[in-house]
């Protein structure tokens, strides 16, 4: 009897993980873009995401390079972007974290200054898109290429959306529905980078790589135009099937105040392309969370976003995404410390619904329970985290 209920309790378990669509024995981890606090240097963390309650393991320090970078993954392979200058994406697989695949260049002939990649979205593990902020032109590239000649397969032209300073600039992406949203600044560079012009969602048919002619832009435009300033992310839930970008305004006391208190978020339907505001932040004079500089969305009933209240003095908000009710501050040392990490394609939970949150003040990532906004351990990174994105081996 007792080797019967043994054996019950194996086939029972492979039940629950072919049900859940998990592969048997699967592991995730998360991988962590790490700064040094004088930015003369860069690395990557990978620590375990289970067990829920810690302890949990973390490798520190993995490939050391420079500071200015950020992550992308899919399956069991991650891909660190080397962004301003640097122009270049390498690729890890999660075995061996610390030894790279390859490192190819993002820079097209004929560019004349850095390419500057923000983003690589992913249509599929042999399909995928570099944004590239210093360009009018973003990459189609295979990622299972092999010889960087393989790479870059092809590019949408976003050309149309460049202002007067000849670039849009490109800045996060996300794949829903078959087709792709990128989300583009916009910005005057050459007055200080002052969100002066509307910014743009452009919509692409990831099977034909054509762009999609949503009918609400103008002049011509074909993407969709936003009711927000200076968008930093974008992020697809499938559970309610809507695409929600953040944008800053104008950064507080850095630029012309015309643009401050000009951002929020966003909701766009994928299907009818119609847009919502979901949470003004506010105006000069009343703007109680501060300019929101960075977003989660966990599901349609709870989110998280980042209020900024200055140069490493942000605030992390609990909010309803349906409603736009601000739930308050969750506290948890979350309050008046650098956090960042939730720009370009947002920041994601783990698949125990665990919020990642990185604090760049004491060089940890506070990992919180969005069913308590309780925290359930803290990291040490050594360096500054900045980014978080997970792997399944």
């Amino acid at each position: 009897m007792r080797r019967w209920r043994e054996v019950y309790a194996v086939f029972l378990g492979l039940g629950i993980l072919l049900a859940t669509g998990l592969p048997v024995g699967a592991v995730d981890e998360a991988v962590i873009a790490t700064v040094a606090a004088d930015y003369s240097s860069g690395a990557h963390s990978v620590a375990s995401v289970d067990p829920v309650g810690g302890p949990r393991t973390i490798r520190n320090k993995l490939a050391p390079t420079i500071s200015d970078i950020t992550l992308a993954s899919h399956g069991r392979y991650f891909y660190r972007i080397e962004r301003y200058n640097a122009d270049n994406i390498t690729k890890f697989n999660i075995k061996n974290p610390g030894a790279p695949i390859w490192q190819f260049s993002t820079t097209d002939p004929g560019d004349v200054e850095s390419s500057n990649p923000q983003d690589m979205v992913f249509a599929s593990g042999t399909k995928a898109y570099v944004l590239r902020y210093g360009s009018t032109k973003a990459w189609v590239v295979n990622p299972s290429a092999k010889e960087e000649s393989q790479f870059k397969v092809g590019r949408l032209n976003l050309g149309a959306y460049a202002d007067s300073d000849g670039l849009p600039e490109m800045t996060g992406g996300v794949v829903a529905n078959g087709k792709l949203f990128i989300v583009m600044q916009r910005l005057d560079r050459d007055h200080d980078y002052v969100p002066s012009n509307i910014p743009y969602v452009a919509v692409f048919d990831i099977k034909t790589d054509k762009e999609v002619n949503t009918g609400k832009g103008s002049n011509g435009l074909k993407g969709i135009p936003l009711p927000i300033r200076n968008p930093m992310s974008i992020q697809y839930l499938k559970q309610n099937n809507t695409v929600y970008v953040q944008g800053i305004g104008a950064w507080p006391g850095s630029s012309d105040p015309k643009y401050e208190y000009t951002g929020g978020i966003v909701s766009i339907n994928p299907e009818t392309y119609e847009t919502k505001m979901v949470l003004d932040d506010g105006n000069k004079s009343k703007h109680p969370y501060g300019a929101i500089s960075g977003m989660a969305i966990v599901s349609k009933d709870k989110g998280y976003f980042v209020g900024y209240m200055g140069w490493g003095d942000n605030v992390l908000f609990a909010f309803n995404p349906t409603t736009g009710k601000v739930l308050g501050e969750v506290g948890q040392g979350l309050s008046h410390v650098n956090i960042t990490g939730f720009e370009s394609s947002g920041m994601k939970v783990d698949k125990n619904k665990m919020l990642w949150v990185c604090d760049a003040t004491n060089a940890r990532v506070v990992i919180l329970n969005t069913a308590t906004d309780k925290v359930d351990e803290r990291l040490k990174t050594r360096l500054n985290p900045t980014k978080v994105v997970f792997v399944r081996h």
